[in-house]
């Protein structure tokens, strides 16, 4: 049986199967944890304030701009350019991240893959971190797949990773504390969708033909709350 070096405080209720400990190493955890004691009381704030939105739209009052929010629509302002490699997003494939899925929608001719960990991928602890696995072998070039009489590997041209984390405002259930749904594909391991991405262990990649990375802002459907930036981690 996998064992585990767990940062203090912190406990993993749910099976460990062969090589989660490739992704839940101590860095991970560490960060986790960090991200969930620093955030959490304030994203409970925010699912609090969702419900009592909720009851006053129930009611009859209508959706408006927010006043704290006009110096945005009002300012003069501009996107930052996009990466190079999403410039053509003309077709784009989305799936789970299931081993088989990967490998095909890396070489499906799409110009972007987007790993998607929320809707298209069933919540459990098994598919979560056997995703970032999956995710781990297809950024190094390393996976492959022998299923009835085929193998399947990475072909040389693939397309640009995006990965889709689950949303912020979801619960993961598998630590005596739950945290965010959000933070646990999203820690400083091999295979993390972002802050990952500008973690050390991302950036081979790159290097390995893998071509640009990138993540969604888990949300919170709310104008204020988003995911901790860099900075603020």
């Amino acid at each position: 049986m996998t064992q585990l070096k767990l940062p203090a405080g912190v406990q993993i209720t749910a099976p460990l199967h062969p090589r989660f400990d490739e992704i839940l190493t101590p860095d991970a955890l560490a960060l986790v944890a960090k991200l969930h004691r620093a955030f959490e009381s304030r994203r409970r704030e925010l699912l609090h304030a969702r419900v009592t939105r909720q009851i006053r739209i129930d009611a009859g009052e209508m959706p408006d701009f927010l006043p704290e929010t006009r110096h945005i629509r009002e300012g003069t302002w501009r996107v930052a350019p996009l990466p190079k490699a999403l410039e053509c997003r003309r077709v784009e494939i989305t799936g789970p991240v299931e081993r088989k899925m990967i490998i095909n929608a890396f070489n499906s001719g799409a110009d972007s893959y987007m790993a998607d960990f929320e809707d298209s991928n069933s919540p459990k602890w098994f598919n979560q971190i056997q995703g970032q696995v999956n995710l781990k072998d297809a950024i190094r070039r390393t996976i492959s797949l022998e299923q009835g009489g085929k193998v399947y590997r990475l072909n040389d041209k693939i397309a640009t990773l995006q990965i889709r984390p689950r949303g912020w405002h979801l619960d993961g259930a598998f630590s005596i504390s739950p945290w965010s749904s959000s933070i646990t594909p999203r820690s400083r391991s091999p295979a993390a969708p972002a802050p990952s991405t500008t973690c050390r262990r991302w950036n081979p990649t790159s290097r390995r033909g893998c071509g640009t990375i990138s993540s969604s802002r888990p949300r919170m459907k709310s104008a204020f709350p988003r995911a901790p930036s860099r900075r603020q981690c």
